[in-house]
């Protein structure tokens, strides 16, 4: 007789689990004592923003497609927010160049507000 055919044994196995039984009495007030350590266990504590955030890095990034897009889009809002700014510094250091050019022409001028 072979034992290492590998459908006889799972066969085998498989009645042997089906006809066992395990017949040991629980202790007394098993069931009381296991829902009071449930109630006792401390809740979960609610994940951290710096934890969703590398979940969300760590699952959605190893797709190029959306890692390239996720990089586009932020590219894309740097640009703009720098070239925005830019536009704000250069317009306010104008208009005091101005100012300043008018006073070089005539000091006693009074300055429009």
């Amino acid at each position: 007789m072979s034992t290492n055919e590998p459908g006889k044994q799972d066969e085998a196995l498989g009645r042997l689990l089906q006809e066992w039984r395990a017949n040991a009495p629980l202790p007394a007030q098993f069931r009381q004592a296991v829902w009071r350590r449930v109630d006792q266990a401390p809740a979960p504590a609610a994940p951290s923003v710096w934890t969703v955030i590398t979940h969300w890095v760590g699952t959605a990034l190893p797709r190029p497609a959306l890692a390239a897009s996720y990089l586009a889009i932020l590219l894309t809002l740097g640009v703009t927010a720098g070239w925005t700014r830019a536009r704000q510094e250069t317009a306010r250091v104008k208009g005091e160049l101005g100012e300043r050019y008018l006073r070089v022409l005539d000091p006693y001028a009074v300055p429009r507000p």
